[in-house]
């Protein structure tokens, strides 16, 4: 009888102790599985910062670039109305505008090109971002709408179409060296003008409406961030918590056993 008592006991004591190297680890394993998440999290929620710091700095670019040319266009277009339909006696004028047009207004709508290239790839991995932390229980965002931004670039395409085309009346109307201008003519300067001023104004609001939605985003996703690492943290304390209470009942157990003298084997 005292063998089998010693027996348990001995057993007893091992799976206690097997409980209290579990528990350790279940410890160590909790904050790390916590550290990686967290890891994780950190790194899809700092591609959507960084993504939405080169949205801001290219949009604020293109605004700038977009008041300077729709400027210039108003400019243009009051150089037109202007002169009207006496020609001969404003060709160094139309000429100057022709030549204004040519170096500044096409170069800069290449240039609006060419800074929201950057901003689009960072649209795209702003959506990719999101994508990767929807995938997280209880995340559900939005990624902003990259369909927009390709219009836009439809929208400079016509643009630059439109520039081209008033260069090239303008320069024709200089090499012609014509008395007057013909009233159709005049008509169709100031319908392109008009229309590139317009396509200027919805590539601008569209690019507002792209940054306002870029950074609508980023105010969720941080404050999803701090209620995630939050909930991390949370979670693995409740965990820890309740290891240690495993480990320290389990040591009471050892300690409860280990207080009982074993009885001697008979001789």
């Amino acid at each position: 009888m005292p063998t089998l008592v010693n027996s348990l006991r001995s057993a007893a004591v091992a799976i206690a102790a097997l409980f209290i190297g579990l528990s350790l680890l279940g410890i160590f394993g909790v904050w790390w599985v916590e550290h990686r998440a967290t890891e994780i999290a950190l790194k899809g929620f700092g591609l959507v910062e960084t993504g939405v710091g080169v949205v801001d700095a290219g949009v604020a670019r293109v605004d700038d670039l977009i008041t300077t040319s729709r400027t210039e266009v108003s400019q243009a277009a009051g150089t037109i109305a202007a002169v009207g339909t006496r020609a001969r006696a404003n060709t160094p004028v139309l000429d100057a505008l022709s030549e204004r047009l040519e170096t500044s207004l096409a170069p800069r709508i290449a240039q609006i090109q060419k800074v929201l290239a950057p901003v689009r790839d960072a649209v795209r991995r702003i959506a990719d971002a999101v994508g990767l932390l929807n995938s997280v229980p209880g995340l559900a965002e939005r990624a902003p709408r990259l369909a927009a931004l390709d219009e836009t670039f439809n929208r400079l395409e016509e643009l630059a179409a439109d520039a081209r085309q008033l260069r090239g009346t303008l320069r024709a109307l200089v090499a012609a060296r014509a008395d007057e201008l013909p009233a159709a003519t005049v008509a169709t300067l100031n319908g392109l003008t008009e229309r590139i001023d317009g396509r200027l104004s919805e590539v601008q609001a569209r690019v507002g409406e792209l940054q306002a939605e870029v950074d609508a985003l980023q105010l969720r996703v941080e404050a999803r961030k701090a209620r995630l690492l939050f909930t991390f943290n949370l979670l693995a304390l409740v965990a820890t918590l309740m290891l240690a209470w495993i480990l320290y009942s389990q040591t009471v157990v050892i300690r409860h056993h280990r207080r009982k003298p074993i009885a001697a084997l008979p001789t």
